[in-house]
């Protein structure tokens, strides 16, 4: 009797995640006639367009740290043996 009572109350879990998905999809959806969109992305696409090449700088900085100590790790290696 337990495991039917945990069975239906799984079942209504994924039923209620269902609704609730089929209800967000449906709320984001737009009009099939409507060619304007809902949003303008432009400020977004610069804003990220703006923000790329730092990331790429603290990104090929961290890559160097890493090779720096990387590299700290096989000399000191080579010499300790």
């Amino acid at each position: 009797m337990e495991k039917l009572q945990r069975v239906k109350g799984c079942v209504r879990a994924v039923a209620i995640a269902a609704v609730a998905a089929v209800g967000s999809v449906s709320a984001f959806a737009q009009s099939s006639g409507s060619t304007t969109p809902a949003f303008s992305d432009t400020a977004i696409l610069a804003s990220i367009n703006g923000v790329a090449p730092v990331i790429l700088d603290v990104g090929g900085a961290v890559l160097a740290i890493v090779v720096m100590v990387f590299g700290f790790k096989v000399v000191k290696g080579f010499v300790s043996r």
